[in-house]
């Protein structure tokens, strides 16, 4: 799994982090991340958008709010609400991960 936030505004893509088999615990240190009081990617801003997968805990929902961030969940088998997250993994795919050449030795 990748999680990552973008700024729609700049359109500015930063990637929290990649984990094999991610949990709560680990999706409560990346939601910790970008909120940091310093030098947070999340700092100044006033929404955060997601969908309805389970990793995205209270707890994760929790530290945002906690930092000024409303949470806008979106509806059930919606993607296309989220389209520049849709746009940007469908890009990822057809520019890097397609070109990509894999073998074994």
């Amino acid at each position: 799994m990748v999680l990552f936030f973008i700024d729609i505004k700049t359109r500015k893509v930063e990637l929290a982090g990649i984990a094999h088999d991610p949990d709560g615990k680990w999706m409560a240190q990346m939601a910790r991340n970008p909120t940091d009081a310093f030098d947070g990617f999340l700092l100044g801003k006033g929404y955060l958008i997601h969908d309805r997968d389970p990793l995205y805990t209270r707890q994760f929902d929790n530290i945002m709010v906690s930092s000024g961030i409303k949470i806008k969940r979106l509806p059930a088998f919606m993607p296309v609400m989220n389209s520049f997250a849709e746009s940007f993994v469908k890009s990822i795919k057809t520019e890097c991960i397609n070109k990509m050449i894999v073998t074994s030795c």
